[in-house]
């Protein structure tokens, strides 16, 4: 038995001593690197550990409660390993707005183990708060006899957005273009369509006339036949019917009309023969273009 409580106490030793090396192979400093602060400035706080470079370390992170401190950002420095040693070092960037005179912070450094963690921390550190105010202002002091400063400088104000009424205007604009399109689309549609039917119109009479007056200068057969087709991709648009893909006997057929198929047969001759008495037949496509303008523009005005 007493054999037994020797081994026991021997072995409770042992491991007491490996541990208590294990815990001195590890070195954790911390502190404020300014000496005060000011509420709402920011301030920084080092942390650094040396331990051996078997060993995994864990420093606090941004849902570590910094308190009485805010935490606002971190930064880390590579590990350095030399002869075995490792070397960590982090600096937080924190803030306060706690109005107690010296504050004070201390951050631990975590060791892994197999089954729970070893908490290091550091010597605790305190930062004194500079305040503006040197001596109190008795409270019966009037109002002209404060000591206010001036300050007429431009401070930039960051923009904030009422998001709410942000949402009801927009809901508001959306109703009134609803009811407005139910109200009047009909015209809107109307008026839209009309404006671009005499826009075109306009257009092909600006080309089509400075094409007959070329012609009129000096026959061309290429610059006729050009010609034509612009009429015919005109018409298309206009009716809605194949021009460009009807032949002149095709056109004729369609159309039912006279006047134009002896126009379109002039102009035919004109292309591939000798003929070129063509300004009458091109006049009446230009009418026969008005005609068709005026009838759809009409047929528009009254539906």
């Amino acid at each position: 038995m007493w054999r037994r409580n020797n081994l026991k106490n021997l072995f409770l030793l042992l491991l007491s001593v490996g541990v208590s090396h294990a815990l001195a192979q590890v070195q954790v400093r911390g502190g404020f690197v300014q000496d005060t602060i000011r509420i709402g400035d920011p301030v920084s706080y080092y942390l650094t550990a040396q331990y051996p470079s078997h060993f995994t370390l864990l420093f606090p992170d941004s849902v570590y409660s910094f308190d009485p401190f805010e935490f606002q950002r971190k930064k880390y420095q590579p590990t350095i390993t030399l002869q075995g040693i490792s070397y960590d070092s982090v600096v937080y960037e924190l803030v306060t707005f706690e109005v107690d005179d010296i504050q004070y912070l201390t951050l631990p450094v975590y060791l892994v183990n197999q089954r729970d963690c070893t908490q290091y921390v550091p010597l605790r550190d305190s930062i004194v708060l500079a305040t503006l105010i040197k001596e109190p202002i008795s409270d019966t002091v009037s109002l002209p006899d404060l000591p206010l400063l001036t300050n007429t400088a431009y401070q930039r104000v960051s923009l904030l957005l009422n998001y709410p009424i942000l949402l009801i205007t927009i809901g508001v604009l959306l109703v009134a273009t609803l009811v407005t399109w139910i109200a009047f689309g009909k015209r809107i549609k109307r008026y839209l369509q009309i404006k671009k039917l005499k826009k075109n119109h306009a257009r092909f009479l600006t080309d089509f006339g400075l094409r007959m007056r070329s012609i009129q200068q000096q026959f061309n057969a290429s610059q006729t036949e050009e010609t034509l087709s612009t009429w015919k991709k005109y018409l298309e648009k206009l009716e809605g019917k194949p021009f460009t893909k009807l032949t002149t006997r095709e056109t004729i057929a369609l159309e039912q009309d006279e006047q134009l198929g002896k126009s379109l047969q002039e102009l035919d001759r004109a292309i591939y023969g000798s003929s070129a008495n063509i300004i009458d037949a091109l006049t009446n496509l230009q009418q026969v273009a008005e005609t068709r303008f005026t009838r759809k523009l009409e047929g528009l005005n009254h539906g």
